[in-house]
């Protein structure tokens, strides 16, 4: 199969270069399991019955074995879905959204605004687990919260919070983009109600994605037949759950190997790119994704680093893929108490298999150059 150069790709939080197994995997499943899973002759009965297989392969890799894995088209129809039915079937409901999260939940501050409180992030971008046991107090009805955040890399102790909620029997909603394929995942000690993900985060075909579910306190979004337990209308993707799965499979693979890899290459760029006045590091070391690392650049703007570099055939992003048309701060940079100039000059690099030391060097080398 032919593999693309992706020596010069920094851009893998947005999106990752499919593995060549999920590739194969959607091939062969699409091409043998076309037939409708409703459908009631021979090969409706096979798609069922490979995609009830496939569901339970996914789950047992991270071991969740109390609830449903519900199908999406992407981690935003997840997050949108369990927002807005959780508010349709609750219109008196009250959120409790971090100040960290994706725009794909962020949303709901703006829509639901007499109904949202938000939890604050402090100057690491970490949650302030005090902060949300005391908001818990106010008795809300769905919590929400990244796993890992999509801008700055952050780690959150998703367990503790999820505990935290679950004793105060409070429904909480995590996204997992950025972390399921990035960190071990064990749900089997997680409590949470519901955990959203996308497929080409971690290496499988676009348009593919899913929410984990603990109960069905919520109305579905689409409407049309009685798939997915009536939660959500529409033919389920057999041979993309087939890929999500031999991504997933690949990407726990290769964790141990990666990881200590990413986070060489990570502080490589550090170290190189330390001598730029004024550049404030944004990703923790001790508590962020190992291969993920937010810089702030005083004086310039994330998009115009950004552009300057894609001259040179280097991909990397501004804070955040979903805001590359927008010359506005970072959100999640003034939230962590980054000046307006820090937030305006944020970037993101981000790694994978793919990425060498060498193709490291290059783009430090490009941006010094750039920044001189």
């Amino acid at each position: 199969m032919e593999q693309p150069n992706n020596s010069r790709y920094f851009d893998y939080a947005a999106s990752s270069p499919p593995w060549p197994e999920a590739i194969d995997a959607y091939t062969r499943n699409v091409r043998l399991y076309y037939a409708n899973p409703s459908s009631q002759h021979t090969p409706g009965k096979a798609a069922k019955q490979r995609l009830l297989a496939l569901k339970k392969e996914f789950c047992d890799m991270i071991r969740y074995f109390d609830g449903r894995l519900l199908l999406c088209a992407s981690g935003t129809e997840a997050n949108n879905t369990i927002i807005d039915g959780h508010m349709n079937m609750f219109p008196k409901g009250k959120l409790l959204i971090a100040e960290d999260v994706h725009e794909s939940i962020w949303y709901a501050v703006e829509k639901y605004k007499k109904a949202v409180e938000t939890i604050k992030i402090d100057h690491s971008g970490q949650l302030s687990v005090d902060q949300l046991e005391k908001a818990l107090n106010n008795k809300p009805t769905l919590v929400c919260i990244s796993h890992v955040c999509n801008e700055t890399g952050v780690i959150h102790p998703v367990k503790e919070i999820a505990d935290l909620c679950f004793s105060k029997q409070t429904r909480i909603l995590i996204d997992g983009a950025q972390s399921v394929g990035h960190v071990p995942l064990h749900f089997d000690d997680v409590p949470f109600t519901y955990y959203s993900f996308s497929g080409h985060k971690f290496g499988s075909v676009k348009s593919t994605g899913g929410v984990l579910v603990r109960d069905d306190q919520f109305l579905p979004m689409l409407k049309g037949g009685k798939q997915e337990w009536g939660l959500r209308a529409g033919t389920e993707d057999v041979a993309g759950l087939a890929a999500m799965v031999a991504a997933l499979k690949m990407s726990i693979e290769h964790w141990d190997v990666e990881k200590d890899q990413l986070k060489m290459l990570k502080q490589l760029v550090i170290d190189k790119l330390i001598k730029i006045p004024g550049l404030v590091v944004n990703s923790p070391k001790s508590s962020s994704l190992p291969g993920l690392l937010s810089l702030s650049v005083p004086g310039y703007s994330g998009r115009e680093i950004v552009g300057a570099l894609a001259l040179s055939g280097y991909a990397i992003s501004t804070g955040s893929a979903c805001h590359e048309n927008e010359l506005a701060p970072s959100r999640i940079m003034l939230a962590m108490g980054r000046t307006e100039e820090e937030a305006i000059g944020s970037i993101r690099i981000s790694m994978g298999p793919g990425t060498t030391g060498e193709a490291v060097d290059g783009l430090a080398e490009a941006l010094l150059e750039l920044i001189k």
